[in-house]
């Protein structure tokens, strides 16, 4: 059975969704060449799936092995609705790998990593100015570090009312509008009219670590391992180390604490929540919420609120 065709179709359809398929359409196509070698009678088995996602390299263990079962059942799925026989494997099979804790980040250490980007870089210099205005643009808004490292000045809009950030063409392919509060915009707005008294001729990137060239993604993440570790932020067992990742992982559960803190309908905000962050839903949103002693408390707290006494409800 030639299964190439409904594969480049599979994969079109992929892309049209606005999804990204640059390893999935190579794990896939590993798959259709694996059934293409068994060279089996009759319809194509779950069991099928699973010995393909099985056979993956040593190196990319169990998580790897997840992913490539996920992209086979995904395509299976597909294929179903023109092939009947085909067996889609359940979903609970394999499972992922257990993800290690998010570092979540206290507002007492945020501060100390704007203050250590004076300790590390001269005050008031290019590097300087820039390193703090993104961790704390970073810290306030929750963007990805690519969708920071991207903006241009056409895309930060600080005289719109809010004063907004123009995120274009960011994962999914989706763009949109990130509205900041006064206190950022204002110290957005300091940081452009600092970097450009130190340019010598203008430049359209809004995040520079020298006159003409943009700050990248590999050199700010060094950056900011240089001050984490600077003020004794370490990877502990079972959590992550921290990363510019970090901040968005944070940013998203302190707005859900502070929602819970302030007696708001938590449930009917989360999709605003997911459109803030960019994100296609609300499973992708759930992956940043993780269960803090704050978020723990706080949600306990509106339970307790909603409870007659003697437990009735």
């Amino acid at each position: 059975m030639n299964l190439r065709p409904h594969l480049d179709a599979y994969l079109e359809l992929r892309r049209a969704l606005g999804f990204k398929v640059g390893f999935e359409e190579s794990a896939l196509r590993g798959f259709v060449n694996f059934l293409k070698s068994q060279d089996s009678e009759g319809p194509m088995r779950a069991q099928m799936a699973l010995d393909w996602a099985c056979t993956a390299s040593p190196r990319c263990g169990r998580a790897g092995q997840y992913a490539r079962f996920r992209y086979a059942r995904q395509f299976l799925a597909y294929l179903k609705a023109f092939l009947p026989d085909i067996e889609v494997p359940p979903a609970g099979i394999l499972t992922d790998a257990p993800r290690p804790r998010p570092c979540l980040l206290s507002a007492a250490e945020i501060a100390q990593m704007l203050e250590a980007t004076r300790a590390l870089w001269m005050s008031g210099s290019l590097e300087q100015i820039t390193l703090e205005s993104l961790i704390g643009l970073l810290a306030s808004t929750g963007l990805r570090i690519g969708e920071a490292l991207r903006l241009t000045l056409r895309h930060v809009q600080l005289d719109q009312e809010p004063p907004r950030l123009e995120i274009r063409n960011t994962k999914f392919r989706k763009s949109r509008f990130v509205p900041i509060h006064p206190t950022t915009a204002a110290r957005l707005r300091t940081y452009l009219e600092q970097r450009q008294r130190l340019l010598a001729r203008p430049s359209s990137e809004v995040f520079l670590l020298e006159p003409g060239k943009p700050l990248h993604y590999s050199k700010a993440r060094y950056c900011f391992q240089q001050i984490t570790r600077h003020i004794g932020i370490v990877k502990t067992k079972g959590r992550r180390g921290p990363g510019l990742h970090s901040l968005r992982h944070t940013f998203a559960v302190d707005r859900l604490v502070s929602w819970y803190r302030a007696g708001q309908d938590v449930r009917s905000l989360l999709p605003n929540l997911a459109v803030y962050l960019g994100h296609l839903g609300l499973i992708q949103t759930y992956h940043y919420l993780t269960a803090t002693p704050e978020l723990l408390t706080a949600a306990a707290q509106i339970f307790e609120a909603h409870i007659e006494p003697g437990g009735n409800r």
